[in-house]
C-alpha cells in the first residue's frame, strides 16, 4: 500500500488522476464501516470479520493486471467492501479487555501488531520489484492476503448479544446517554478534521520522495518501512499514554508529530536524514485506534459496533474528499498541499489538549 501511488502513477496516471484513485479507494470504504458496525450488533463478530476480508485478498490481483489506471477502481472496490469487518474487529478487541482502563494499550497493540509486518513488507516489496517487476510482487501479495485472511478461522465466535446479556446492565438514563453520545460525536469530528488535512497531503508522500527528492524505488520503500515501525512502536508507546495519562493527550501528540514530519520534508532530501522523520511519520497514524478505544469504552454495550463504526466512517469520508484537494494543489505546486496539509493540525492538536475531555 505504501508503494501503490507510484504504481498508480506508473499507469500514466497524472496527480489528478491519482486522486480520483486514492479517494474511490476511501469514498467505497466510507460507505460500509456503519453497515458493518451494525451487523457487528447483531451477528457473530468472527463471521464478519472473514466474510469481510476475503474481498481484500482479490484487490492485489486485480491491480496486478491493469493496464491503464482507470481499471485500478475494482480493486478499490474490494479494498473498500473489506472495510466493512473493521468495527466488528475493533468490537472484538474492545469486549476481550476486561479491564478498561487498558483499552487504549491493548487496542494500539492490535493494530501496532498488524504494522508490525508492514515494517518489511515495502523494502522488500520494491526491492522485489527492481528484479521481477510490480506486478508478479503484488500477484504474491494477494496469496499473503489469503493466507492471512484464513487465519481468522483461527478466532473464537463472539455473539454481541450473549456479551449483553452475560456483562452488567450498560443502560443508563437518556440524559447520560445522549451525554455520551455526544462525547462520541465530539471524537469523530476532531478524527474526521484530522483525517481530512492529513488526507491532502499524504497520497502524495511517495510520488513527491520519487519525483522531488530522487528517491529510488528500493529507499522510497526503506522510508515506508521505518513509517511502519513508528506505526508499531510508537503505537504501543501512545496506547499506554492514553491509559496511563489521557487519550486526548495522545491524539494531540500524533497530530504533532504529522507537522514534525511533513514539513522538513520540504527542506531534507537526503535519504539518512529523513529516516527519523519517517518514523515520526508512522506514529501521528495511529490516531485512529486511540480514537476507537475511547468511543468503544463509553458506549454501550447493545452499540458498540455502531458506535465505533461512526468516527470510522466520518475519517474515511473526510480521507475520501482530501485527495482532490490535495491533487489539484499539488499539480499547482508541491509546497501548496503540503503547507495545506500541516496548515489546520496545529489548532486541532491544540483543541485536543485543552477541550477534549476522556
Amino acid at each position: 500500500f505504501w508503494v501503490f501511488p507510484l504504481y498508480v502513477r506508473s499507469l500514466q496516471a497524472d496527480y489528478i488522476q491519482l486522486a480520483i484513485v486514492t479517494s474511490a479507494l476511501m469514498g467505497f470504504a466510507a460507505l460500509v464501516p456503519i453497515p458493518g458496525g451494525l451487523l457487528a450488533d447483531r451477528l457473530d463478530r468472527k463471521k464478519i470479520i472473514i466474510l469481510s476480508w476475503t474481498p481484500w485478498m482479490f484487490a492485489p490481483l486485480i491491480y496486478s493486471f491493469a493496464t491503464d489506471w482507470t481499471q485500478l477502481i475494482p480493486g478499490t472496490i474490494c479494498w473498500g467492501v473489506s472495510m466493512l469487518g473493521l468495527p466488528a474487529i475493533t468490537a472484538y478487541v474492545i469486549s476481550n479487555v476486561g479491564d478498561e482502563k487498558k483499552v487504549t494499550s491493548v487496542l494500539s497493540f492490535v493494530w501496532a501488531s498488524y504494522s508490525f509486518s508492514y515494517i518489511f513488507a515495502p523494502a522488500v516489496g520494491t526491492y522485489l520489484a527492481t528484479i521481477i517487476g510490480m506486478r508478479p510482487v503484488l500477484q504474491i501479495s494477494a496469496l499473503f492476503a489469503a493466507v492471512s485472511t484464513c487465519i481468522f478461522f483461527l478466532l473464537r465466535s463472539q455473539h454481541p448479544r450473549k456479551i449483553e446479556s452475560n456483562g452488567k446492565p450498560q443502560n443508563g438514563p437518556p440524559v447520560e446517554q445522549r451525554k455520551l453520545c455526544n462525547k462520541m460525536l465530539v471524537w469523530a469530528g476532531l478524527f474526521a478534521a484530522a483525517s481530512f488535512f492529513m488526507g491532502i497531503a499524504r497520497p502524495y508522500i511517495t510520488p513527491f520522495l520519487a519525483e522531488q527528492a530522487k528517491f529510488s524505488e528500493f529507499q522510497v520503500g526503506v522510508f515506508g518501512s521505518v513509517s511502519y515501525a513508528g506505526v508499531t512502536l510508537m503505537g504501543v508507546a501512545l496506547g499506554r499514554l492514553g491509559d496511563k495519562w489521557k487519550r486526548s493527550g495522545a491524539i494531540g501528540f500524533c497530530l504533532l508529530f504529522y507537522v514534525v514530519a511533513v514539513v522538513p520534508l520540504l527542506f531534507l532530501h537526503d535519504v539518512v536524514s529523513l529516516m527519523p522523520i519517517a518514523f515520526l511519520f508512522g506514529g501521528s497514524t495511529v490516531s485512529g485506534s486511540i480514537v476507537s478505544s475511547m468511543v468503544g469504552t463509553i458506549a454501550p454495550r447493545s452499540k458498540r459496533g455502531l458506535w465505533v463504526s461512526i468516527p470510522q466512517a466520518l475519517g474515511m469520508v473526510a480521507a475520501f474528499v482530501a485527495p482532490y484537494i490535495g491533487g489539484y494543489l499539488y499539480t499547482l505546486s508541491p509546497l501548496y498541499a503540503f503547507l495545506v496539509s500541516v496548515s489546520g493540525i496545529p489548532l486541532i492538536a491544540l483543541v485536543a489538549f485543552t477541550k477534549l475531555k476522556d
